[in-house]
């Protein structure tokens, strides 16, 4: 069979997922490229968000002859400087660790066949890049790129390198490769320049043919085989709805196979690991030090490898595994990997491997938790597998039916053999949780940080058993249709920088402040509200653009009327209760709930500063239908010399025994 054709089909398949089929050959074909080649070094990283697919395809007028580029910072494609901040401060709070740089770029062509001219402007648009100095011009999306490259080798962070940044180039045709000598002159060419700039390490240029191509997208999928050598199979005992399983040796060279192609670790059989490679720690340096000066030990001191897969078939000493999954294991791996690139022998080091045949989900989580418990894992990793979510996959299942069809994908890669499903009809827990925080619990200013983190910060208020299930339909609703209304519309980049805040904006100007949890009677009623306004394409999108224009306003007036800071707002909380305050002065919030008795967030002007008697401020804020007191006591870092006449945020304090309604202010607008 030739290649050709099942790359098309595979090319067909995610132009449909991604809904590109209206945009022309050539360019689709780029972003195709791009999302395969990228997930290899990234697995989901373009899932269900598309905005990261666009700022990593380049490819266009002015683009320095490459079609793609993604800056990767400790094996995390970023998108902004604030990206490469947290990374770092992260890494500087948890462990001190040194950053990994990677700069990857790629060029490709929907033709069958390499030309020498292209790859010259190829390898001399990225020797430019890469340069301190440039002469090539450069459209908007490559100088993005260039602005996170200037950044990484700022003095600052160059400093926090573990090693020189790498520099990693795919050139990819539909044709077959040949090894032609002019082209591999171009390469040994273009990675002595790179050497003498003595900046990088490791730079390489990797040409792709259809062969590989498909190789690289099937591997993204897991839908390969891989048939390796093991020692000493023993059977495992019968269990329902496991179709097979057993208990093997295998040794690193042969596991080699299975983990790694073309040189590149298959990141995506990591997918239902708990954990991501944690790179050099105590316990992984260990797992080196055994390959390096013990490796006969490896088996008795090593837990081993836990693989799932849909089937498995022996033959003799010989195992064929299709469609595999790491389940535990992830460091061990790497660490092979690591091992094998740095030269060590890795032939004769035992490995002990569970294969679990199996397709039904359920046991695949009681899989995962238990071949994990014996890890320090947290237990946010296995959030996915609580009842809560199960029920939520269900209800979206169900609710969806009459609005957009949406599906909740709790588990990685669960509707991937499904091709009725369109990458833009799903949400997984990264996406809820950072939308469900921004836009239901009102802190947009807090939803760039990763799942983990705030599944621990907002254990109590987010995912809870007795929580109803509309308000995390509707905040996936919220996201999908303002995914498609920002495919369908140009807006300026800051709005995708924004959009937590913006659809936070939405749905306050639609429902007012959120009713407390505990009430899910008037937590349904708000959030039907929502769902009747999205549930009409017309009104969704003449508020969409209302609420666009009133942040543009909004961030106009936070930076020039009140003199605010122009940079650092994503993240500070007072400006997100200033755009709450504005939409709330700009919009008539629907009356069908008393926000007043279900919320005691409020917006009024200070109206009075008096000191008591014992030195003490107090005074009173506008409200209706009566103003409140506050004191200073509950105010302490207030400033009361000036605060006359300002506009605050504030709450009620809960009622105390004897005393009046009082409020604690929040902020000063």
């Amino acid at each position: 069979m030739q290649v050709e054709p099942i790359i098309n089909a595979r090319f067909k398949q995610f132009r449909i997922k991604n809904e590109l089929e209206n945009i022309v050959d050539g360019i689709a074909f780029e972003k195709f490229v791009n999302y395969t080649i990228f997930t290899l070094h990234q697995p989901e990283a373009f899932n269900v968000d598309s905005e990261l697919l666009e700022f990593v395809s380049v490819g266009g007028s002015s683009d320095m002859g490459i079609d793609g580029i993604a800056v990767k910072v400790n094996d995390i494609i970023v998108k902004s400087k604030e990206d490469i901040d947290d990374i770092v401060n992260v890494n500087n709070k948890n462990s001190k660790k040194r950053i990994s740089v990677e700069f990857i770029f790629i060029q490709s062509k929907y033709k069958p066949n390499y030309d020498k001219g292209e790859l010259n402007n190829f390898v001399d648009g990225v020797r430019d890049f890469l340069s301190e100095t440039h002469n090539f011009p450069m459209n908007e999306e490559v100088k993005a790129q260039l602005k996170l490259k200037e950044h990484l080798l700022s003095d600052n962070l160059s400093i926090m390198w573990d090693t020189n940044p790498k520099v990693t180039l795919y050139y990819v045709t539909m044709g077959r490769w040949q090894e032609p000598e002019d082209l591999l002159g171009i390469r040994k060419q273009f990675i002595k320049d790179i050497q003498t700039l003595n900046i990088y390490d490791n730079a390489n240029l990797t040409f792709v043919d259809s062969a590989t191509l498909k190789e690289y997208y099937d591997s993204i999928q897991n839908t390969f085989n891989v048939t390796i050598d093991t020692r000493h199979i023993m059977p495992l005992t019968d269990v329902n709805g496991v179709e097979n399983s057993c208990l093997s040796v295998v040794y690193g060279s042969e596991l080699l196979k299975l983990i790694s192609y073309e040189g590149i670790i298959r990141k995506s059989l990591f997918y239902d690991n708990v954990r991501d490679f944690q790179g050099s720690n105590p316990v992984n340096a260990e797992i080196h030090n055994t390959i390096k000066n013990s490796p006969e030990k490896f088996i008795i001191l090593n837990n081993g490898i836990t693989i799932v897969c849909d089937e498995f078939k022996q033959n003799n000493t010989k195992i064929s595994i299709f469609n595999p999954q790491i389940v535990n294991g992830c460091q061990t791996s790497h660490i092979l990997f690591e091992a094998d690139k740095l030269g060590l022998d890795i032939t004769n080091v035992p490995i002990s491997v569970r294969f679990i045949s199996t397709t039904d989900e359920e046991i695949v989580n009681e899989i995962v938790r238990g071949t994990n418990r014996q890890n320090i894992v947290l237990e946010e990793a296995f959030e996915t597998t609580k009842k809560f979510h199960k029920d939520l996959e269900e209800f979206f299942a169900a609710y969806s039916q009459d609005y957009d069809t949406i599906y909740y994908e709790r588990r990685s890669r669960q509707f991937q053999n499904n091709p009725t499903i369109k990458q833009t009809e799903k949400i997984n827990l990264r996406v809820l949780t950072q939308y469900f925080v921004g836009i239901y619990l009102n802190k947009p200013h807090n939803a760039h940080r990763h799942e983990s983190i705030l599944l621990k910060d907002f254990n109590d208020k987010i995912f809870q058993d007795f929580h109803s299930k509309l308000p995390y339909f509707v905040t996936a609703y919220t996201f999908i249709k303002f995914e498609k209304f920002l495919r369908e519309n140009k807006v300026d980049k800051i709005i995708r920088t924004y959009k937590p805040h913006i659809l936070m904006m939405f749905r306050q100007s639609i429902g007012g402040y959120v009713p407390s949890f505990n009430k899910e009677n008037l937590v349904d009623k708000h959030s039907k509200l929502i769902l009747d306004v999205l549930a009409d394409n017309v009104k969704t999108n003449k508020i969409f653009n209302e609420i666009i224009q009133l942040f543009k306003d909004s961030i106009n007036k936070w930076e020039n009327e009140l003199g605010n800071s122009k940079r650092a707002t994503k993240d500070v909380e007072k400006f997100t209760l200033f755009l709450i305050d504005e939409v709330n002065s700009n919009f008539k919030i629907s009356e069908n709930i008393d926000t007043k008795k279900t919320n005691n967030i409020y917006t009024g002007t200070v109206l009075n500063s008096i000191i008591d008697k014992f030195g003490k401020y107090y005074g009173f804020i506008s409200k209706e239908p009566e103003n409140i007191f506050f004191h200073s006591k509950d105010n302490e870092h207030i400033d009361f010399n000036s605060i006359k006449g300002k506009r605050v945020i504030f709450e009620i304090l809960p009622e105390r025994k004897g005393k009046t309604e009082q409020a604690k202010i929040k902020s000063v607008i």
